[in-house]
C-alpha cells in the first residue's frame, strides 16, 4: 500500500462513509490532549486562552491546519504548506524545551486512533484491517514529516511491516502513557472550560447545562478525573447509549450508502487571484466562512440569529478567508517564511522520492 493509497482510503472514510464521526473524533482527540498537564500548562501559558476571540481563533486555526494536512493529497501544495506551517508554529516551543517528543507522539496517536475508536463506538460498522492499515501508514508518515521520533516504540529500530503493526504498537504505548500522565491539574480544568465555552457558544443558555452533561458523558472516566469534571447523572449515559444503539440499527438496516455527490467538503479551492481559501462548515464561531446569501440567511443562519448565535459576515471572523501561511497567533502572522520554505523543499523532495519508488 502506498501513501497515496492510504490517503485515498482515509479520505473516503472522512468525506463519504463517516464524515460526522470522523470530524467529532478529531475535535475530541484535540480535547483529550488537554488532560495531560505538561500539554495544558504550555497552552495556558501562551495566553491564547485569555479571551473568547483568541481562544476560538486558536481552535479554528488548529482545525483548519489539520484539515488541510489530512484531506488534501500528500503531495499537494496545500498539504505541504500546512505541514510547514504546523512545524513552524511548534518549532520555537520545541527548541525552548517546552514541547516534549512524548507529548507530540501522544497527540499523534490520538489523531490516528480516535477516529477508529469513535467509529467502533458510534457507527454501524467498525473499520476493517485494511482501513486501519491505511490510517496507520498515513499517520506514521505524518509523524515523520513533523519530526516526531518513534524511539519510544519498541520496534522503532527494526521498523514495522505495515501501517497496522505500527498502529497497534502505538496504541499500546499511548494507553500506557495515558495511565501514567493523564492526572488532575488546574490547567486541565481551565482548558476544558475554555473549550466548552467555544463548543457551546451557539447553544441557548437554557439548554447549556443539559448539553454540557451530554458532552461530558462522551468522555472517558480517566479524562473526566484529569479535567476535574463532575460526571453527569446516570440517566444521560442511559439515554445516550439508547440513541447510539437505535442509530446503528437504522443506519445498518434502513439507510442506503451515501452517494459520492453527497460527500462532505470542508473547504473551497484557493482563489486564483487572492490565494485565499474559505472553510465551509462550522459548529461555533464562523471563522473563515464566506458570507454568501445562504450562509447568512439559510436555515442554520436563521436558527442562529434566533438564539443569538454568530453568523458569517462579522469582520472579526475573517470572512475574506485564510492563507495557510497566515494561520496561527496574531503576532506570528506574516512570519516564518524562511523556515516554511526549508520545510516545503524537504517535503517536496520526500514526495518525489516516494513517487519514484512507486514507479520503479
Amino acid at each position: 500500500m502506498t501513501l497515496e493509497d492510504a490517503h485515498a482510503i482515509q479520505l473516503l472514510l472522512a468525506e463519504l462513509e463517516f464524515p460526522g464521526v470522523f470530524a467529532i473524533s478529531v475535535f475530541f482527540a484535540i480535547f483529550k490532549t488537554y488532560g495531560i498537564p505538561s500539554i495544558s500548562k504550555l497552552l495556558v501559558a501562551t495566553g491564547q486562552l485569555s479571551n473568547s476571540t483568541t481562544s476560538s481563533k486558536r481552535a479554528a486555526d488548529t482545525g483548519v491546519i489539520i484539515t488541510e494536512m489530512v484531506l488534501n493529497k500528500p503531495s499537494s501544495t496545500r498539504t505541504i504548506d500546512a505541514i510547514a506551517r504546523m512545524n513552524f508554529l511548534h518549532d520555537r516551543y520545541i527548541r525552548a524545551g517546552k514541547i516534549h517528543n512524548e507529548d507530540m507522539l501522544y497527540t499523534l496517536s490520538l489523531f490516528a486512533l480516535e477516529p477508529i475508536r469513535w467509529t467502533e463506538r458510534y457507527e454501524w460498522r467498525s473499520l476493517t484491517d485494511i482501513e486501519k492499515c491505511a490510517m496507520g501508514l498515513f499517520w506514521k508518515d505524518m509523524g515523520e514529516v513533523m519530526h516526531i521520533s518513534y524511539d519510544l516504540l519498541q520496534s522503532s529500530q527494526f521498523d514495522w511491516p505495515d501501517g497496522l503493526a505500527w498502529l497497534e504498537e502505538l496504541e499500546d504505548w499511548s494507553v500506557r502513557y495515558e495511565k501514567e500522565h493523564m492526572v488532575p491539574a488546574s490547567t486541565n480544568f481551565q482548558l476544558a472550560q475554555a473549550t466548552f465555552d467555544i463548543a457551546l457558544f451557539n447553544v441557548p443558555r437554557i439548554l447549556r447545562r443539559m448539553t454540557n452533561n451530554i458532552v461530558i458523558g462522551l468522555l472517558e472516566p480517566r479524562l473526566c478525573t484529569a479535567m476535574m469534571l463532575q460526571r453527569p447523572p446516570v440517566v444521560y449515559g442511559t439515554i445516550l447509549r439508547l440513541i447510539v444503539k437505535l442509530r446503528k440499527i437504522a443506519l445498518r438496516h434502513l439507510c442506503l450508502p451515501r452517494p459520492s455527490f453527497m460527500s462532505v467538503k470542508w473547504f473551497t479551492a484557493s482563489d486564483p487571484c487572492t490565494g485565499r481559501i474559505h472553510f465551509e462548515r462550522y459548529i461555533a464561531q464562523p471563522w473563515y466562512i464566506k458570507p454568501s446569501f445562504w450562509a447568512r440567511w439559510g436555515l442554520k443562519a436563521l436558527v442562529l440569529r434566533i438564539v443569538g448565535g454568530a453568523v458569517p459576515g462579522d469582520p472579526q471572523y475573517c470572512p475574506e478567508g485564510y492563507r495557510i501561511s497566515e494561520l496561527g497567533p496574531a503576532e506570528l502572522k506574516g512570519k516564518g517564511e524562511e523556515e516554511m520554505d526549508a520545510t516545503q523543499s524537504e517535503l517536496r523532495r520526500r514526495r518525489q522520492a516516494d513517487l519514484a519508488g512507486v514507479s520503479a
